[in-house]
């Protein structure tokens, strides 16, 4: 601003000189003034803007004689650019152990660990989860010991905002449940889903769309289009402890009766200042209406776990 305004005193500067000049002449040539158009002075701005900025004064002086004096001052001013940057999170992770052991008529242990990681930009989220649990109980007189649980769980999701609270999602799900005779089951799930609440303290989302199972179940590898309906909740209690929960429908397209439901509530409070350490408790339940032979249809797990956050 300092240098425009010297800039401009020095074209005022500029217009008294050329103006004397200009009467001197006209008296050396003895006509009268009176005689003669009056001068014309023009003053011209040149604003560019390039990251620079560019200020160009032009003052033109025409009198009747046709002369024309023009004197041009320029001067730049460095303009700052302005840093522009997309808002971001940066990877948000967790990992939890949970240990059960029993010794004495039977030997029982029983293991969990879930890891899980997720990141949000300004319009795109991406969650990783992997999840385990394995026990095994020996009887006494027995010589080894049997399997009781073997269940492993990993998934990604990719949300994609839309806007008016609607998002694209893409969801890959694979599972392993040794005791319930699934060696693997693999999911693909692509849809929209809506937030009917979304603040600071609980949010509320659907999600619909088409999918895709194959699994081998009972020793036999079989796959079928299926829908996928979903209802997700997560409410902050307060902030050192919150608490979710999650239903997922899926039926096959052709043959409804062949349907899962998973769902899972949870609770999680901390253990820490910091929010590092926390205590988790999750009740999850997978429940199969066409189970593999001789297996029941409902699965039903407590896990109690230890949570680390970073």
């Amino acid at each position: 601003m300092i240098t425009i305004l010297k800039t401009s005193r020095l074209a005022a500067a500029v217009i008294l000189f050329v103006g004397a000049t200009v009467s001197q002449a006209q008296t050396n040539t003895g006509e009268s003034p009176s005689n003669q158009p009056p001068n014309v002075v023009t003053v011209t701005n040149i604003v560019t803007v390039t990251n620079v900025v560019t200020v160009t004064n032009i003052v033109t002086v025409t009198n009747g004689a046709g002369m024309t004096n023009r004197a041009i001052a320029t001067n730049n001013a460095a303009l700052t650019r302005a840093k522009v940057t997309t808002p971001t999170n940066g990877w948000q992770s967790s990992i939890a152990f949970g240990l059960t052991l029993a010794r004495g008529n039977t030997d029982t242990t029983l293991a969990s660990a879930t890891v899980t990681t997720q990141k949000k930009w300004l319009n795109n989220d991406l969650k990783f989860g992997a999840e385990g649990l394995y026990g095994e109980a020996k009887l006494p007189n027995e010589p080894t010991a049997s399997a009781t649980a073997e269940t492993l769980h990993g998934y990604s999701q990719y949300n994609r905002i839309l806007g008016h609270d609607f998002y694209f999602y893409g969801r890959v799900d694979g599972f392993h449940d040794g005791i319930a005779d699934i060696k693997y089951r693999l999911t693909l799930a692509p849809g929209i889903g809506y937030y009917f609440i979304t603040n600071k303290t609980v949010d509320l989302n659907l999600e619909m769309g088409p999918g895709y199972i194959k699994e081998q179940l009972d020793g036999e590898s079989e796959s079928f289009a299926t829908l996928r309906i979903a209802e997700k909740c997560h409410y902050a209690i307060s902030p050192h402890a919150k608490a979710w929960e999650m239903v997922e429908f899926l039926p096959q397209v052709n043959e409804f009766n062949n349907y899962i439901i998973n769902s899972e509530l949870g609770v999680e409070a901390s253990l820490t200042k910091g929010n590092r350490f926390s205590v988790r408790t999750v009740l999850q339940d997978s429940y199969n209406n066409v189970p593999a032979a001789d297996r029941l249809k409902n699965d039903l797990k407590l896990i109690t776990s230890l949570a680390y956050k970073f």
